[in-house]
């Protein structure tokens, strides 16, 4: 990341660096001029470049064809996989 010091220049800084900065260490790097001055309000900033990245696109389709039968299920039976032996036995009148 950039750090803009008080004396106008700007460092380069790791998010973990800039977490344990103290005002110590600002006037310890502004006593031995450290940095460089921005030669823009834009200077480091992604709006400032021109190039266009490269975006990884996956155009292939993912095609499945359609079911034949339009069932889309494993659990559903027809009328000839069903027996009479699969019903229970339904209890006489006599009972």
């Amino acid at each position: 990341m950039i750090f803009s010091l008080p004396n106008g220049k700007v460092i380069h800084l790791t998010v973990e660096e800039y977490l344990d900065l103290t005002d110590e260490d600002i006037q310890f790097l502004m006593a031995h001029n450290a940095g460089d001055y921005a030669s823009s309000p834009w200077y480091g900033s992604t709006i400032s470049t021109k190039k266009k990245q490269k975006t990884l696109e996956d155009n292939s389709i993912d095609y499945q064809p359609e079911d034949e039968d339009k069932s889309h299920g494993d659990n559903i039976l027809s009328l000839d996989d069903i027996s009479v032996d699969d019903f229970p036995d339904l209890p006489s009148e006599e009972d």
